[in-house]
């Protein structure tokens, strides 16, 4: 907030974790400019729908809150376009709140301030125009004199990051506290986070931990030092690029272990349930943190994964609490694998193939039926059938792939679509259209990543993948190169960098196979418990969707069974 009012200086960058201030302090610099030196504003969120819920949530109470915003701000009134959810009017100026996928907001009039929040999330084109960055920044031209441009973030990729790409170009500075011991002033990194903590089973038979002391070990004198003490030291902003300040561009960089509203033994719990998943653990780093996420290659993975293949004593070996599928759609054929799963993600390819002939043909659909209905065997003689089946709705057969799926909803087999793109939900539900049954959109980009880290763990237990290497389960070196067929790249637009997906191997059917049916794994609910007792012969499970759990809950029957 001192550099928004510091002569010189036109561009502030704020890469930081979550929930530490960050759009607080773009509150305060707004208010600053409204009140004391006014001028035309553009705030800018990253979709529009989340711009007008931040207006109302956050920007229309910081008016009503403050006296002199208050008198200052014209109050809305009916058919008044001089306040509204996107547009706040004052005396000298007004604030556009807008939404970076806005091409035409963006690049229509001149502006002295510009508030972005959360630049990582930006879409990487304002529809066909560019990067909303560029288009933003183009219209403080007018105002090259006394412009401010504040850009906040949590970051993502490295590499791909913008947030990251402005704080390296701005004065480095990172919040450092002073060490009681020695009186250096360090930045409090997660390497020098020193923690005990003991292990245990919850009420839901997952693992889980209980942290018993956290402290900050200073990376000079090796000396530890409590939450509570450190949190009141002297602490102060060290520049690892000072020479930036003579380009006008100042940026910050802090971890949540600065903030006064955080527990560090609910970060360290955090990172304890995150640490065996790839998608959580990139989470943790970049909205803990406040680091990028750094993409490690998979070179000759395949090779490891097919020597490591390993006998099956059954066709469903021990560990197994279920089965889902995931099926890829060609114009000529449908490819599939069934995989099983334990409650901790850790998963057996159990069968891949192929059923030849095109998506609308009545014999495609004869077989499909045959695996849905088939009872796959276990060691003890319990018999498994497939629980939930994802199957790739796109290409040319779409309309077909919706009517099937329609008329199997008791086979737990839907439609998907994949969609591609940083930040996406790893799955979530479609509108659903008339005669089409439910269907979902999948995050293949988010699997993909979850995929390649999960094939490197090396050990058995939570997300490691195990393979059989009977042949006539289908795990070939061809099946392997497949599953390892991409590779996440890094690709400059524009001068940003911009992660993408990259296909180095011509077959990725089955990273798309294995992708939907993880994803099918993963969006359901399963009650793991009574999942256990029946494969071990203490209860038979009775298999109910979430519409009919809500049915029954309405009619006050309990449920004993597996909720998908």
């Amino acid at each position: 907030m001192d550099a928004f009012t510091q002569a010189g200086i036109w561009q502030i960058v704020i890469m930081a974790s979550a929930q530490v201030g960050k759009s607080e302090i773009e509150l305060n610099m707004m208010g600053c400019a409204i009140d004391n030196d006014p001028g035309p504003m553009l705030y800018i969120q990253p979709t529009d729908k989340v711009a007008e819920d931040y207006s109302k949530r956050r920007i229309a109470p910081m008016i009503n809150a403050c006296p002199t915003l208050r008198q200052k701000v014209f109050k809305a009134r009916s058919r008044d376009a001089m306040n509204t959810i996107t547009m706040k009017t004052f005396p000298g100026g007004s604030l556009a709140i807008i939404g970076a996928n806005s091409p035409a907001d963006l690049s229509s009039k001149p502006v002295r301030y510009i508030f972005m929040d959360e630049t990582d999330r930006f879409p990487a084109s304002a529809g066909t125009e560019g990067d909303p960055q560029e288009l933003a920044e183009r219209r403080t031209e007018t105002f090259r004199h006394n412009r401010k441009i504040v850009k906040t973030s949590t970051p993502t990729i490295k590499g791909a990051s913008k947030i990251e790409t402005d704080y390296m170009n701005g004065t480095q500075e990172e919040w450092h506290t002073e060490c009681p011991h020695c009186h250096t002033f360090s930045y409090i990194r997660f390497a020098d986070i020193h923690f005990e903590k003991e292990d245990y089973t919850n009420q839901n038979g997952d693992e889980d931990y209980h942290v018993k002391v956290v402290t900050w070990r200073c990376p000079i004198c090796k000396r530890d030092i409590g939450e509570y003490e450190c949190k009141r030291l002297p602490a102060k902003w060290v520049s690892k690029n000072p020479k930036a300040v003579e380009n006008g561009i100042r940026s910050f960089r802090l971890n949540a272990f600065m903030s006064p509203w955080s527990d560090w033994k609910d970060i360290i719990w955090k990172f304890l349930k995150a640490h065996k998943d790839a998608t959580k653990l990139q989470t943790f780093y970049n909205t803990i943190l406040g680091e990028s996420w750094e993409i490690h290659t998979n070179n000759g993975l395949e090779e490891v994964l097919f020597k490591r293949r390993e006998h099956y004593p059954a066709e469903v070996p021990p560990g197994v609490l279920l089965l889902t599928m995931g099926m890829d759609t060609q114009d000529n054929r449908l490819e599939y694998e069934v995989v099983g799963w334990d409650r901790q993600g850790q998963s057996w390819g159990i069968s891949r193939g192929v059923i030849p002939g095109r998506p609308d043909a009545p014999d495609v659909w004869k077989e499909v039926d045959t695996l849905l209905d088939r009872e796959w065997k276990s060691t003890n003689g319990i018999k498994f059938r497939i629980l939930a089946t994802f199957i790739d709705s796109g290409g040319h057969f779409t309309t077909t792939i919706y009517k099937q799926c329609a008329r199997r909803s008791s086979k737990k087999i839907w439609a998907i679509k994949g969609e591609r793109g940083e930040g996406k939900d790893e799955c979530r539900p479609m509108k659903r259209g008339q005669g089409d049954g439910a269907k979902f959109m999948v995050g293949v980009d988010a699997g993909k990543a979850g995929i390649m880290s999960d094939a490197q763990i090396e050990e058995p237990g939570p997300n490691y993948m195990h393979f059989p290497i009977d042949y006539r389960a289908g795990y070939d070196m061809e099946y392997f190169k497949g599953l390892i067929s991409e590779r996440l790249e890094i690709h400059r637009r524009n001068g940003q960098g911009v992660a993408v997906w990259e296909q180095f191997y011509e077959r990725n059917e089955p990273l798309d196979c294995r992708n939907y049916a993880r994803a099918a794994y993963r969006y359901f609910h399963w009650r793991f418990d009574e999942l256990e007792r029946y494969i071990n012969g203490e209860d038979t499970p009775q298999i109910v969707t979430r519409q009919q759990e809500t049915r029954r809950k309405t009619r006050h029957i309990v449920s004993r069974g597996v909720q998908v």
